[in-house]
């Protein structure tokens, strides 16, 4: 579709939707130049509506503040967040239904995270706060090129489902010049089907995990596949990524390989949209939708530039969240951008880089894609899967009292259906499962992965146990 019609399109979508997304880009595209004084004092006046907010409407948020000596009056600057004690996810998970305000407008309904190992949660989101997180995308796209209406691929995970919303999904998405390629699993005859799509799809550009780009890179190499051609003949001038830790190495691939620049982006899905990078490679914050501070993990002593990074969300006021610990290590900058924006900055500087598990028939299923089984099993609170040779996958659980009698069994059986191979799989029950050094969990750990991934750029086939 013509991008004028597509973004016309993405308009009434919005508008049907109860988001004045359009109204909060415009409001965007004016405040990223502002001076710091004038952005800091629309944060102030945000931080201290959403506080007022959480006291008045929410039975959590203000036993919390009494029983901490906080009133929604005493918010006078930035630094009197730093008043809120540290939450986490059990918290939220905890006290989920004490937290929202069910009236705040539009739309207010549950969601729920993917969780890295999935130490998924589920909260309550609104029209008020999807459309901050679009309308914020939107100005991060177009830094790098990327106008709403124009053509973009995502290529991450997509399950295959012909259910009725599915189509009827997938008929809107087309309206609006998004289309969708499954970054999930692998194999060199669908690599080799995807890049025909694209070219015939023709996107300006494509979004995804940066694990499954070099995936697709090294396959597409091994059958002399020359991914240029999408640039040079079909009009594909950026590729996006986001969800994972863009290495400066696999950067470098992935531009190479298709022959434009690669920007990335950051976000949580309970959190919001934190952070896209500028054309010139700076990763900017949104900081009229989030407050950021960084800790010492360990001592949760305030830190200056990187630690683990702590969120406020000054845009959601159907859950308001403060001082919300991520698990994710970063770096916060105040420097000036040569791009001219007054925006904060944030580099990933630890966690959040998945592996894939290589089956005994030499298919690479990239890690995310299990969260989907635990998914449509109840009682599973965490996993990871762990491969130390080719041929044998363990998937470690830690489960609760609705985990039903024959879920190993379940587990089982939709592995087997997820990887369509022969290996062993082995389920094990567990207490709890252990964090990285970096403070974030790891959904996947694959030796073979890792030896592939460290010693050679070029794909060949793994070897069959």
């Amino acid at each position: 579709m013509h991008p004028l019609l597509a973004r016309t399109c993405f308009r009434i979508q919005e508008r049907l939707l109860g988001r004045k997304t359009f109204s909060i880009y415009h409001e965007l595209i004016q405040s990223q130049w502002w001076p710091r004084e004038k952005l800091d004092a629309l944060r102030l006046q945000r931080l201290q509506h959403v506080v007022r907010i959480a006291y008045n409407h929410t039975s959590f948020w203000r036993g919390f503040m009494d029983k901490h000596g906080l009133r929604p009056d005493a918010i006078g600057s930035l630094d009197d967040l730093r008043r809120f004690p540290l939450i986490d996810k059990q918290v939220l998970r905890d006290n989920r239904e004490d937290m929202v305000w069910r009236e705040e407008g539009p739309r207010v309904g549950l969601v729920r995270t993917s969780g890295s190992t999935n130490e998924a949660l589920q909260f309550y989101t609104s029209s008020t706060r999807e459309a901050h997180i679009n309308a914020a995308r939107m100005r991060g796209h177009e830094w790098v090129g990327v106008r709403r209406g124009e053509k973009e691929m995502y290529f991450w995970g997509s399950p295959v489902e012909l259910g009725k919303q599915d189509r009827i999904k997938h008929f809107r998405d087309r309206l609006i010049n998004d289309g969708l390629t499954n970054g999930f699993e692998l194999t060199p005859q669908r690599v080799a089907d995807y890049i025909e799509y694209w070219k015939r799809w023709r996107p300006k550009c494509i979004f995804g995990y940066p694990s499954s780009f070099v995936l697709l890179i090294n396959m597409a190499r091994a059958q002399n596949i020359d991914l240029s051609v999408l640039s040079i003949r079909c009009g594909l001038k950026v590729i996006c990524t986001t969800s994972e830790m863009l290495t400066d190495v696999d950067r470098k691939i992935i531009a190479d390989a298709f022959g434009v620049p690669v920007y990335d982006s950051y976000g949580l899905r309970e959190a919001g949209l934190i952070g896209h990078e500028c054309d010139r490679h700076i990763m900017h914050t949104m900081d009229e939708q989030v407050i950021l501070e960084t800790i010492d993990p360990e001592t949760l002593r305030l830190t200056d530039g990187e630690g683990e990074l702590v969120v406020t969300n000054i845009m959601g006021p159907a859950m308001p969240l403060f001082r919300y610990r991520t698990g994710d290590i970063v770096t916060l900058g105040h420097a000036p951008c040569p791009c001219g924006r007054t925006l904060y900055s944030i580099t990933i500087s630890g966690g959040r880089i998945a592996d894939f598990i290589i089956t005994c028939e030499g298919k690479w299923v990239v890690g995310y894609s299990f969260i989907y089984i635990c998914r449509s099993i109840k009682g599973i609170v965490k996993f990871q899967v762990i491969q130390d040779r080719i041929g044998e996958i363990r998937f470690c659980l830690v489960t609760d009292e609705s985990f039903p009698a024959d879920g190993v069994q379940q587990v089982e059986k939709a592995a087997r259906a997820r990887l369509q191979s022969t290996d062993d799989i082995i389920v094990e029950l567990m207490d709890d499962i252990a964090p990285a050094p970096s403070g974030k969990y790891r959904p996947v750990i694959s030796k073979p992965a890792q030896e592939f991934r460290g010693g050679n750029l070029g794909f060949t086939a793994p070897p069959v146990a």
